[in-house]
């Protein structure tokens, strides 16, 4: 017999079910329930992520993009990240250059709602991803701030990125 791995233990018949029946049924949890649920998911994404079989793995970024506003309070609430997340000076004006970098005439295949999960588990802005990505899609940079960031740096293009 083939020794479950710790996410197919999580299930009762040892299977990880198909990911849309499985968000399907999350959503029909209790709040307290979906929540305790996708937290054993998001410790098995982290303690042992390397040893999952593909699948598995695309099972669980599925799960994440379902429901990313619980990944985030996860990270935000219940990881060293909530302590490890970088302040930010300007939080307005670091948001409308996002906005100006990556939305504006945007051929990138990430979501907004993908940035806006990226930029709440990474830096010290407040607010829910469905609040932030509509500031990202509409956050215009004024002539004014454009000089303040001109003033504060030489663009250089990197060959990296």
């Amino acid at each position: 017999m083939k020794k479950q791995n710790k996410l197919e233990a999580l299930f009762l018949n040892g299977k990880v079910p198909d990911v849309r029946v499985f968000n399907r049924n999350l959503d029909k949890m209790s709040k307290e329930g979906r929540i305790h649920f996708l937290e054993k998911i998001y410790k098995i994404a982290f303690t042992v992520w390397s040893t999952l079989p593909k699948k598995h793995q695309k099972f669980i970024r599925e799960v994440i993009i379902h429901d990313r506003q619980s990944y985030v309070d996860f990270i935000q609430q219940r990881t060293v990240m909530s302590c490890l997340r970088c302040p930010l000076r300007y939080p307005v004006l670091f948001i409308r250059m996002l906005h100006l970098t990556e939305i504006v005439e945007r051929t990138a295949q990430t979501s907004v709602n993908h940035i806006a999960m990226s930029v709440l588990t990474s830096f010290q802005i407040c607010g829910k991803i469905g609040t932030l990505a509509g500031h990202l899609g509409k956050g215009e940079i004024a002539y004014d701030e454009a000089l303040v960031l001109v003033g504060k740096m030489t663009i250089v293009e990197f060959c990296g990125y």
